[in-house]
């Protein structure tokens, strides 16, 4: 655990000059021309070897793995199974995937799949090497509250025979999950992740309109009676007429406006800045918070989604 500032503004401060800002996504999105230049120098060894939407995803997800699991070998026991569970939102992915392949009969690459690094759940095995779900539930005996959430998204499948349920029960079960871990985390950090899970649940939303096609009832149904959804919010999302202007409805909302202003830390300033009076000066020198580096992954993980939102609009 990291307890030394020095250390934990070098960690930080070297994760942060290699990552996603503000001013890049702005640049991109005027000049959707630049993407592939931009995406073969931000990702270097990352870039796939395949170029297309779905793989420049996979290329940006696999980069920031890579980045959370430099930032995992220093965080405390507490701290590093709030981080962990966020990773499990690739897991999710990978059941998904797996689901579509075995019981779909659909193609899915291998390459597709997330895996191989320490914080994984599949650390070990491709999960396209999966044959049947008989094969998979063993597998998961190793990571069991992903091997729960997936047995109970797996019966709801079985019981309305359309995978919008499997994937949605997945989400809503990840979500939950996520909350209570972060539960006995400082009130900051706490209330970093639930503005998370609310924006992550209205960007839901926004997926299931533009890029599924899904009725309107049916995913108020299915998201709109969830703690942390705004229902006036939430309505307007699902009204609007476009994506950019869904996406213009949720940057205005107070959750993303609070969850953005937590971001303003510069990691590389001097022992009178914000990290310092904030973390050290007020709790003592040898207090930990699992504040900034939350707000790293979290900051990151949403300029990723920003960023898919705009590969997506501009590649097609």
């Amino acid at each position: 655990m990291i307890f030394d500032y020095t250390a934990a503004c070098g960690l930080l401060g070297g994760l942060r000059r290699g990552s996603l800002k503000e001013e890049m996504i702005e640049k991109i999105k005027k000049d959707g021309s630049s993407i592939k230049e931009f995406l073969k120098s931000y990702l270097e060894e990352d870039y796939p070897p395949q170029e297309g939407n779905e793989y420049f995803e996979r290329a940006l997800y696999i980069s920031f793995i890579k980045k959370i699991g430099k930032l995992l070998k220093f965080l405390g026991s507490e701290a590093e199974e709030v981080v962990k569970t966020l990773l499990y939102e690739f897991d999710i992915l990978n059941l998904k995937l797996l689901i579509r392949k075995i019981e779909l009969k659909r193609e899915v690459g291998a390459e597709m799949f997330y895996w191989g690094g320490p914080y994984l759940t599949f650390k070990d095995k491709c999960p396209s090497s999966f044959k049947d779900i008989d094969e998979l539930q063993h597998y998961l005996r190793r990571a069991p509250l992903l091997r729960k959430i997936f047995l109970k998204s797996f019966d709801d499948f079985k019981f309305h025979k359309e995978i919008f349920y499997f994937d949605i029960r997945l989400d809503k079960e990840y979500f939950s999950l996520l909350r209570k871990k972060s539960f006995g985390l400082e009130r900051d950090a706490s209330q970093l992740v639930d503005y998370f899970i609310t924006i992550k649940l209205l960007i839901y939303a926004l997926r299931l309109k533009f890029f599924q096609g899904r009725d309107l009832r049916e995913i108020r149904t299915n998201l709109g009676s969830l703690p942390l959804i705004n229902d006036n919010v939430f309505s307007q999302v699902l009204n609007a007429s476009s994506l950019e202007e869904a996406l213009s409805v949720i940057e205005k909302s107070s959750s993303f406006l609070k969850f953005k202003a937590k971001f303003p830390l510069n990691f590389e300033e001097g022992m009178e800045g914000f990290f310092y009076h904030h973390f050290l000066r007020r709790r003592g020198i040898n207090f930990f918070s699992i504040y900034p580096y939350l707000s790293f992954y979290l900051n990151q993980r949403y300029f990723i989604e920003k960023m898919v939102f705009i590969i997506n609009d501009r590649l097609t």
